[in-house]
């Protein structure tokens, strides 16, 4: 199977999962409530994805420790939901939206992106630690 499309089968439905519930209740007066969930449950969905993702395209850029992995996908999950707050901005400023109310909640959007994308990691961890203790 083609690393994209077992890519997309193995892990690519959580950040469509999360972006549907976003959209969902994008206007509905639930949003601002559970606004924290959203961005630590994106960061739960990209983390997933991009670790499924490492190893889905190592040919292309050769194995990874395990340390370099959780190190980037890490990494690339806080960017990701970096870029996620230059769109919100990017939709204030030239579409008058009003979704970034201070920079208070904006670091508090990114400690959520964060603390999502390092509970994904720890649970991976959990799981290849218990895999690592099962006998043969």
């Amino acid at each position: 199977m083609k690393p994209l499309l077992r890519l997309l089968l193995r892990a690519g439905w959580a950040p469509v999962a999360v972006l549907i519930f976003h959209r969902a209740i994008m206007f509905t007066p639930w949003r601002k409530p559970l606004d924290f969930v959203m961005h630590y449950s994106g960061g739960v969905a990209i983390a997933f994805f991009l670790w499924h993702a490492l190893d889905c395209f190592a040919h292309w850029f050769g194995q990874l420790t395990a340390f370099a992995r959780y190190l980037f996908t890490f990494a690339l999950a806080c960017t990701v939901g970096l870029f996620w707050e230059f769109a919100e901005l990017y939709s204030d400023v030239f579409h008058g939206t009003h979704i970034q109310q201070s920079v208070r909640e904006t670091l508090r959007d990114l400690i959520a992106d964060a603390t999502g994308a390092l509970t994904t990691l720890a649970l991976v961890w959990l799981v290849r630690c218990r895999r690592a203790k099962r006998p043969a």
